[in-house]
């Protein structure tokens, strides 16, 4: 092509003949124009990081089109002639910020920031749209418009908020904390002007003569033709290399076939404007679409008021197709050549289908109109893209007689493609005037003919066997015949359900299984007939069979509500526990904010891609490179031989560059080097790469279950085995027992937004700058400098804020810079390393997915006494970081629970997997989980409420005041062995210490500052902390009250829990969270509430449940430096690393608050706006260590107040008062000025501060003297209550509502925290239902590596109604100015979500259970359930051979009885939900593993006959369904 032209945000943008059109926007932004704004987060479509707004000129029309896309989707080529508005244009620092920015920066709806420009974008164009329809924007059309765009900080509830309070007549309590009081102003959305200048261009290209077909070439070309001759002439130019080019249009299918576009020349059909068209037939009874109509056009027609109801409800069903970025790029056509071609998941040709859809297809010599069904035929021959094309679609108009339902299952409600979806089009017959009479007069044997189907069209799109797996959309033939020229009655929906199984051929697929699909599709085709079947005779009156007959369909998500409630402490060191706005959170709205991506954009840099193992184990042969340095672009390879002779070829215990032999698939192989991320990408793929197979290596270990057949275990730096008391006897002697039940814990990807990258500059003298997204600078520097062989203080780590962590970019960031080091000390020159999402997901496994095999004693209250429990956690081919998931749980098994008696041993697993690393919450949330099921199972087996039995097994620490919880009276005192340094003269615990620290290793890097330690052990023997006698059974030492004698001459009472952690008294604010949780949701009523829907509806089942959390803290040692300038403007530089969490914020409020003491106290605080806060360095804070565990925060904090106080000790004598805050800080340091402002002053003006990790006294002081008071460790509590509805037909959930009560102490920040607290919460929602790590068991392959396959939650699947309050009066103490973390403890809080699913599941199972007349546990169809049994265990996710850990099991054993039965197993792609059957006289305890998909969720409730309930209801009359009320709402509900 000729040069193009485009404006981006108001600037020219030329691109010459030449150049590679066929390049995304995203990159031609950041490489020609310098604009931020478009994050690359995903490179699939599938995030909206990268979103813009393009307004296009129609130069036939005059028409201005705008519509918002995926920048990193989008062919530059494409936009010739086009504005352009990212984030900057919308606003910026520099032209101000609009009103939607400002919104996002006062509600606190940015924390890491990476994504908030594409959230700006999304609302600014929904803005947009509404002005342009005369349309007032309502909360609802807001939420829609981001369907698009994901987060994974926030939790969304404060984007949500922003965007509220951007609706007229917003009502301020119904909005969540703001950062600020100015007053709301609504205006309409700015638009950025489409210049004279630039139509007039579009109208001259538009009148250019047609391109001449361009000689052939060896590079890159992107071609637009401007008519379909012209693009014949094209496809027969290159018909004889088919493999060469790739016709597109919106060039979406990119986004989900990586391999796309590998093809050297891409024909974009974008221009041709007879495929752009949308008109009617002329008379009137069709509706044509051209093949590149997007599908927002075609939706925006479909939902014109005038159309008819089933154009409208297909409408509705097509905004469920992926985002609106998504949308309005993509063209119909090319959706479904997707579907004939790749076997695309399409819900256009499941929907357009039903419609009774024809599709135009033209080849050069011909051209024909075919029903959709045949363009779908396997057996069609159509060379679609190659020969053919698609032109148009047409629909027929519906007419009154016609009805329309559609539906589809997905991972989440937006932005997921279809598990499975189905369509039904119905029209009945028009009935004559005589039969209507007939009908009306009750005339024996005369049906409403109204009633009767004239024709019929159902499709169902699924996985079928017949095509090994593949997906379409096909007519479901035999429920059609079963249905025509029928009266749509109960017997006509039975037959049709009956008539179902002949039109599947359901396959599994990964997170898909052929149950799910065949269940699924019964229970949509009931929701689509139902309603018909409801209203005909034969149904009215039949109260059971109407019940049954009440579905319902998931329709779009209603706005949450939100409310926030926090203490106020803001008069107390202001600004300190203000809810101020974060630190430069409007450049992080604006787009303007620097990350890894932004940083040194030169065109003369390098771009490198790493070349991955296509094998999980096998000796490496050759890697030849060859094949990708002939393509253009291509500069180097980078392996192993271009390691250093010096340097160390493995960082972190992980070998850099495989060389002898792959140890997991996608191992990184060496480097690919090019002139683009692009070129070096494809060339990375071209490397070919020789792998032998050797019988000495053994077949790769991919699972728990391998590595414990082979023995594969780590050794990690910490003691395996936890023992309290004596659980073996104390288990001879309870009451009750459970043995050797097993449970599951799952993995899951940290997906921060911003994917692992480094940029790495050489310099003189051998020094390196490398500038890293990394929670610790300190490890990337020692991994750079020893992969180089060179010292430390060549290598300077840099890092201004990092795009989302959660610990994934602790240690996980070494190899990555390492890696681009070595690139850039081979050629030179800068090089920049950056993951696109797949190899991020490929590279970095996640959470360690844990097993565990337990036995529990326990008494008839539910009170446990004895503890016997084994971890197995899976590590990867390299051990990294994921030994803390099981130090976690060997050190804090206990939670909020009293375990006198534990015996816990615990198994590091070696695979041929990726690496597994620290998550958010690391072995905290494995322990929480564990615990949370063995509660739940004991009181399972009790038949007691799981809450009650929580609550009588809380920790008690003994001489507390009373507990406020009845519970039952106990043989012997509450007890726990482990306990902390005790006064000298305690008698009654000699013990010898022993301590489990955690170990960091030869790195100097490891999660460790989370405060657990192992206290002392007592001996045998003895009395009890209340001088009685101790018995045989009571554990060796007990639990109480015991004084601490503190280093400044203080002392303080502490309490002590099962494994030895011990806290203040005044610090158990259990009880004061479980209560307020509970009594804010009247927690008893909402039992009812639950309790009475259940009843009533026959589909939809609702669960509650509350559950606590505990979380223990220790603020690490870290430094900080503070300057401030002759003109009193300060900098600080603190040794954490801004991750989104608000620490630089927090950092700035203390800043200024330490500042301020210097002033006079009318004076104070000092103005922030005053204090910057520089880029972390090791060149300026070194050895800082890495930001973790939430405490980080409170380190630097510390630091920053020592630094301050420094600096205002030396300015105190030379304190100038005067009228204003300023003019007194000014005059203050001009004072020791020689007044030029440029000679050293005579004070010292910056100051190091170091927080060394101790408590502090009564003073504030860390130490006394030269002694340190001691180390400062405190622990969280907190409680959440959830409520969940499940539906039965489907396997689709909504979480109702979320309550979270939490103590925060004084909180630094109440916005920062609360959006902790709730993006923690969302983010262990996702774990709970949806956030599937999918892993293929032959190859070692990863099979969820893109957001197309691994989804976490959107802000549509929030809760409807989510909470969070802070415990008031609550401060602690000796911490940080009596702070508190947030952000990884209430990760914790989200079990209550999935628990809560567990008893709506349950609730589900029982009513299925009534209904087949058998018990729970029994429930005809179960998965893996046994019959009569007694089975042993919970088992999911079982390997191959199905195999479980043991193979016996001893489930329930009364004193003196045993039962023992063999473990029943099975085989099932993914995993297996079990029942387990506790023995005689006990109840059968139901197993919920996390993720509860929507796939999980509906096995897990049972398979069921909806056929079998129908007929059984059908023949019940009136009498039978006494009890039931009909209510005007259309529901039934009971009567008492």
């Amino acid at each position: 092509m000729d040069q193009i032209r485009l404006n981006v945000n108001g600037q020219d943008v030329a691109l010459p003949g030449g150049f590679d059109l066929s390049k995304n926007l995203n990159s031609v932004i950041k490489s020609e124009t310098g604009f931020k704004g478009t994050k690359l987060a995903c490179s699939e479509g599938g995030c909206g990081a990268c979103a813009v707004q393009v307004t296009s000129y129609n130069a036939a029309t005059g028409a201005i089109e705008r519509r918002s896309i995926n920048s990193c989707l989008c062919p530059v080529g494409s936009l010739d002639g086009c504005v352009v508005t990212t984030s900057e244009g919308i606003g910026s620092s520099k032209q101000g910020f609009s009103q939607i920015q400002d919104r996002f920066a006062e509600y606190s709806a940015s924390q890491c920031g990476f994504c908030t420009p594409g959230f700006v974008v999304a609302t600014h164009h929904t803005l947009t749209k509404c002005q342009e329809k005369g349309q007032k924007p309502t909360e609802d059309i807001l939420q829609k418009g981001l369907d698009g765009n994901l987060c994974r900080c926030t939790g969304y509830r404060p984007i949500l908020d922003a965007c509220k309070s951007l609706v007229s007549g917003v009502d301020m309590e119904d909005l969540g904390v703001r950062s600020c009081a100015t007053p709301f102003k609504n205006s309409p959305a700015e638009q950025t002007d489409f210049s004279e200048d630039l139509k007039q261009y579009v109208k001259e290209k538009a009148a250019a003569p047609a391109h001449p077909v361009p000689p052939k070439s060896t590079g890159k070309l992107y071609l637009a033709p401007k008519s379909l001759p012209e693009l014949f002439e094209l496809l027969s130019e290159y018909a004889k290399q088919p493999e060469e080019f790739r016709v597109i249009a919106g060039n979406t299918g990119a986004g989900v076939y990586h391999d796309w576009p590998l093809e050297r020349v891409l024909i974009d059909i974008k221009s041709i404007p007879d495929l752009a068209k949308i008109e009617y037939s002329k008379d009137g009874k069709e509706l044509v679409f051209g093949a590149n109509v997007s599908q927002t056009r075609a939706i925006e027609e479909l939902q014109t008021p005038s159309q008819p109801e089933p154009f409208q409800r297909m409408a509705d069903h097509l905004l469920r197709i992926a985002g609106t970025h998504v949308r309005s790029a993509a063209t119909l056509g090319g959706n479904i050549a997707l579907g004939k071609l790749r076997d695309l998941e399409s819900d256009v040709i499941t929907v357009f289908m039903a419609a009774g859809a024809s599709v135009q297809v033209v080849c050069k010599t011909d051209s024909r109109w075919m029903l959709l069904e045949e363009i779908l035929d396997p057996g069609s021959d159509l060379k679609l893209g190659k020969e053919w094309v698609i032109t148009a679609i047409k629909l027929p108009v519906p007419q009154v007689n016609e009805t329309f339902w559609s539906h589809k299952l997905s991972q989440r409600f937006w932005n997921a493609h279809a598990m499975i979806n189905m369509a039904v089009w119905l029209r009945k017959e028009q009935p004559s005037l005589a039969s209507s009479i007939r009908s009306r007069l009750g005339v024996e044997g005369v049906k409403d003919p109204a009633h009767r189907i004239a024709e019929v069209r159902v499709v169902i799109g699924s996985p079928r066997a017949e095509l090994q797996g593949a997906w379409q959309g096909q007519r479901a033939r035999a429920v059609e015949k079963a249905l025509l020229r029928r009266v749509l009655d109960v017997d006509a929906l039975i037959q049709a359900l009956e008539a179902l199984p002949q039109d599947l051929h359901p396959t599994p697929t990964p997170g898909v299984t052929s149950d799910f699909v065949s269940g699924a599709a019964e229970g949509l085709l009931l929701t689509a007939l139902a309603p018909h079947v409801a209203q005909t005779p034969s149904a009215q009156g039949n109260l059971a069979l109407q019940k049954l007959l009440g579905v319902h369909s998931m329709g779009e998500p209603p706005f949450p509500v939100t409310r926030h409630s926090f203490p106020d402490y803001s008069t107390i060191a202001a600004p300190i526990a203000l809810p101020v706005e974060k630190d430069r959170v409007r450049l992080q709205i604006s787009g303007e904010a620097v990350y890894v991506a932004d940083v040194g954009v030169s065109t003369r840099e390098l771009f490198a891609a790493p070349v991955e193992s296509t094998c999980a184990l096998a000796k490496l042969g050759k890697v030849d490179p060859a094949p990708a340095l002939k393509l253009p672009g291509v500069v180097a390879f980078v392996g192993p031989d271009d390691i250093p002779k010096k340097g160390n070829p493995e960082v972190f215990g992980q070998i850099l560059f495989a060389k002898d032999k792959v140890e997991y698939h996608g191992q990184p192989l060496g480097l690919i080097v090019a002139k683009s991320q692009v070129e070096a990408e494809r060339g990375a793929q071209a490397v070919q790469v020789e792998y032998i197979q050797d019988a000495n290596l053994g077949s790769p270990l991919l699972c728990i279950r391998d590595a414990i057949k082979a023995g594969s275990y780590y050794n990690p730096p910490m003691d395996l085995v936890t023992t309290i008391g004596d659980a073996k006897s104390a288990m001879t002697k309870a009451q009750y027992t459970i043995t050797n039940a097993r449970y599951k814990l799952p993995s899951q990807q940290h997906f921060y937004m911003e994917p692992q990258g480094a940029l790495v500059l050489p310099d003189e003298a051998g020094t390196f700058t490398v500038t890293s997204s990394t929670q610790s600078l300190d490890a990337v520097q020692k991994a750079v400098a020893e992969t180089l062989g060179i010292p430390w203080h060549k290598v300077t780590a840099v890092c201004r804020r990092v795009g989302g962590g959660f610990g994934g970019k602790a240690t996980r960031p070494m190899p990555v810079a390492a890696a681009c080091a070595v690139a850039a000390h081979k050629l030179g020159k800068q090089v920049r390393l950056s993951y696109n999402r797949n190899t991020d997901f490929r590279q970095n496994g996640g959470r360690s997915e844990t097993e565990i095999e337990y036995s529990v004693g326990f008494d008839a209250n539910g009170v446990i006494s004895a503890l016997d429990c084994k971890a197995w956690c899976l590590a990867g081919a390299f051990m990294d970081l994921a030994w803390n998931d099981l130090y976690g749980v060997m050190t804090g098994l206990d939670m909020v629970y009293e375990l006198p008696n534990l015996h816990l041993e615990g198994h590091m697993c070696r695979t041929n997997l990726m690496p597994r690393s620290i998550v958010r919450g690391p072995g905290f949330l494995n322990s929480v989980m564990i615990m949370e099921q063995v509660v739940e199972h004991v009181a399972g087996y009790l038949g007691l409420d799981a809450t009650l039995v929580r609550e009588r097994n809380f920790m008690r620490p003994k001489d507390l005041p009373a507990h406020p919880y009845p519970a039952p009276p106990l043989p012997e005192p509450s007890t726990s062995a482990l306990k902390p340094v005790i006064k000298a003269d305690d008698q009654n615990c000699n013990g010898k210490a022993h301590h489990l620290d955690a170990h960091s290793d030869s790195s100097g890097t490891g999660h460790v500052n989370q405060g657990q330690e192992l206290g002392e052990q007592g001996k045998k023997g003895g009395s009890d902390s209340l001088g009685q006698k101790k018995s045989d059974s009571t554990p060796d030492v007990v639990c109480g009250r015991f004084q601490f004698k503190e280093a400044n001459g203080d002392e303080a009472e502490a309490a002590i829990i099962s494994t030895g952690r011990d806290f203040p008294v005044n610090q158990y604010t259990l009880p004061q969270v479980w209560d307020g949780v509970k009594g804010q949701v009247d927690y008893a009523a909402k039992q009812k509430e639950v309790e009475e829907f259940n009843k009533s509806h026959a589909w939809l089942k609702r669960g509650v449940a509350v559950t606590p959390t505990r979380f223990d803290c220790a603020p690490p040692p870290i430094n900080a430096a503070v300057s401030v300038y002759a003109d009193g403007s300060v900098t600080v530089t603190h040794g954490g690393i801004e991750c989104g969490q608000g620490l630089s914020t927090k950092v700035k409020q203390m800043a200024a608050f330490a500042l301020g003491q210097v002033l006079p106290e009318e004076q104070r605080p000092f103005p922030m706006d005053m204090i910057h806060v520089n880029d972390t360095r090791t060149d300026i804070v070194p050895n800082a260590g890495p930001t973790w565990s939430s405490t980080s925060s409170e380190g630097c904090v510390a630091a920053i107040e020592q630094a301050c106080a420094k600096i205002c000790r030396r300015l105190q004598p030379h304190l100038q008062e005067k009228d204003s805050t300023w003019e007194t800080w000014q005059a203050t340091v001009a004072e020791v000025q020689d007044g030029s402002g440029v000679a050293p002053a005579s004070v010292m003006l910056s100051a190091y501060g170091f927080y060394n990790g101790m408590e502090r006294d009564k003073d504030g002081r860390t130490t006394k003297g030269s002694k340190s008071i001691k180390p400062l460790k405190y622990t969280s509590f907190g409680a959440a209550c959830s409520e969940v509805e499940v539906d039965l037909l489907t396997g689709e959930k909504t979480i109702l509502r979320s309550d979270l009560y939490f103590d925060c102490g004084r909180s630094l920040n109440p916005a920062v925290d609360i959006g902790q607290i709730e993006g923690a919460f969302i983010m262990g929602m996702g774990l709970c239902t949806m956030e599937e790590v999918l892993i293929d068991p032959k190859s070692g392959k990863l099979l969820s590596d893109s957001t197309w396959t691994y989804k976490i939650p959107t802000a549509a699947d929030i809760p409807r109604n989510f909470n969070v309050t802070f415990l008031k009066d609550s401060p602690n103490i000796r911490s940080v100015m009596s702070s508190k973390a947030s952000g990884e403890p209430s990760m914790m809080l989200s079990m209550s979500v999935l628990y809560a699913l567990r008893r709506a599941v349950l609730a589900a199972k029982n009513s299925i259970s009534e209904a087949a007349g058998t018990s729970c546990g029994a429930a005809a169809g179960s998965p893996a359930l046994p019959q009569a049994s007694k089975q042993g265990s919970a088992t999911g996710h079982v390997c191959d051979d199905g195999e479980s850990v043991g193979s016996k099991a001893e489930l329930r054993r009364d004193v003196g009885q045993t039962v023992e039965n063999d473990v029943a197993s099975t085989k099932d792609q993914t995993r297996t939900s079990c029942v387990i059957d506790d023995g005689a006289g006990g109840n059968s305890f139901f197993v919920l593993e996390a993720p509860v998909t929507t796939c999980h969720g509906k096995e897990a409730m049972g398979q069921f006959s909806i056929v079998e309930m129908l007929k059984a209801a059908a023949n019940k009359t009136v009498e039978d369904a006494a009890g039931l009320e009909y209510h005007s709402s259309g529901e039934w509900v009971v009567v008492h």
